[in-house]
């Protein structure tokens, strides 16, 4: 088992739910188990139940993907019900975001609610300094207090929606390297993230029985989680503006590299040799092209795509959502200033 203690309390291990998972429960008496839809996320819930069994756990559940503000009420009042102080999330960005957002309103009131976060997706695994609700500005909520990082806990995720979701995290670490805020300690994080990334998710992506693959994998995705405590730029501006005129046709993650691909040649003057830091991690000591063509080849390997004329993205709404872009706090940390002009820019040329 292996202690991380860096922003949070971050369990590591296969069988980390089964074995530390009692550990870090072990005072309470109640809980409320909040799950959301995400593959593996019910097989993952059976484990938590086996593991706890003197716990009185309530149960509710939340959507999958970004969480909520709208459900802040509902979920509060569920762990008032329940009679308890911790949630235990279970699942992706939908179950332990939607955790972090009631945390948060409940210390702004002056109360407390602890999180116990049970990833069963690459993400940031709660460890990035904001949630980015579906129906809000990002807002920055406490960390989990705890983490159970069980990479066994990935088995049941259909390959492409591995490979989307590693993806996502994937250009998080590299737009955190590429930010200019002064952060050693997360840009070596970062570095580290991209190297785990792209030498395991492929692997990963293609065979669920590959253990190591998966374990690495979500190692990749812890560091990068850890390496966000550093600002990232204007990717998610623009992409997820995109997927929501998507949705039920494309994955969280899916749009993130066409539009990261077209920002590498807009940024490039503001981030110095890092790009080139980063296309050298990205292939692993060998052969260097150019970070962007590395992107494209890379997504298309795992099956995703690498230009938005791969998607049913409509151009047409590209004015639209440029608008929205340009006003959303991601674009702010961008390393270059974004305008409304920029963002379409930047989606034509990810066309």
């Amino acid at each position: 088992m292996t202690l991380i203690g860096y922003l949070t309390r971050t369990q590591f291990a296969d069988g980390a739910i089964d074995d530390a998972l009692p550990e870090e429960a072990s005072r309470l008496g109640k809980a409320l188990v909040l799950i959301d839809t995400e593959p593996g996320a019910a097989e993952a819930l059976a484990r938590v139940r086996d593991a706890l069994p003197r716990i009185r756990l309530a149960t509710t559940t939340v959507s999958a993907g970004a969480p909520l503000r709208g459900e802040i009420a509902r979920v509060a009042e569920e762990l008032k019900c329940a009679e308890a102080a911790t949630i235990i999330a279970i699942g992706g960005a939908g179950a332990i975001g939607q955790a972090r957002l009631v945390a948060d309103a409940a210390v702004r009131r002056g109360g407390i609610c602890a999180v116990i976060a049970i990833p069963v997706s690459l993400f940031d695994l709660g460890l990035g300094r904001q949630v980015r609700p579906r129906d809000g500005e990002p807002v920055s909520c406490p960390r989990p207090d705890r983490v159970i990082a069980d990479p066994t806990a990935l088995a049941h995720v259909p390959p492409r929606r591995l490979a989307a979701a590693g993806m996502e995290i994937l250009v998080h670490a590299i737009e955190a390297y590429a930010s200019p805020s002064f952060n050693p300690p997360a840009d070596g994080l970062a570095l580290e993230a991209v190297r785990r990334l792209a030498r395991w998710l492929p692997l990963a992506v293609a065979s669920s029985d590959n253990a190591e693959a998966r374990r690495e994998a979500l190692a990749g995705a812890l560091t990068a989680g850890l390496a966000m405590e550093k600002s990232i730029g204007g990717v998610d501006a623009l992409a997820h503006p995109l997927e929501d005129d998507l949705v039920g046709r494309a994955m969280p993650g899916e749009l993130h590299v066409p539009v990261l691909a077209a920002f590498v040649g807009f940024n490039a003057r503001a981030v110095g040799d890092r790009y080139g830091a980063l296309s050298d991690t990205m292939g692993q000591g060998g052969a260097v092209t150019g970070l962007d063509i590395q992107l494209a080849a890379f997504a298309r390997a795992l099956g995703l795509p690498a230009a938005l004329r791969e998607t049913a993205t409509d151009p047409n709404r590209f004015a639209q959502v440029a608008v929205r872009a340009a006003d959303d706090p991601s674009a702010f940390a961008n390393p270059r200033l974004l305008t409304r002009g920029d963002c379409e820019r930047i989606l034509e040329a990810a066309w």
